[in-house]
């Protein structure tokens, strides 16, 4: 994440997570949001840079997360409905 810092991060994990969650119908602590949120963003991020979309700060950071969140969560709530 450009141009956030380490606290920053964290939150905009928690923050994608729980989001993501929400979005998918799905309840889980706040440390799997965190951990959610964080992958979220690495995949997030990926995916914009492969797509040559640049993203910087806050809110772009929140966005990348919340996408890449959604993207990783949505796999597992499928089959967990099964």
């Amino acid at each position: 994440m450009d141009g956030v810092g380490l606290y920053a991060e964290i939150l905009i994990g928690m923050l994608a997570g729980w989001i993501a969650a929400l979005a998918l119908g799905r309840r889980h602590s706040l440390f799997t949001y965190m951990a959610l949120g964080f992958a979220g963003a690495m995949l997030g991020h990926a995916i914009a840079s492969g797509l040559d979309i640049h993203l910087v700060g806050v809110w772009g950071s929140l966005i990348a997360a919340i996408v890449g969140s959604i993207l990783f969560l949505a796999p597992f709530a499928i089959f967990r409905r099964r």
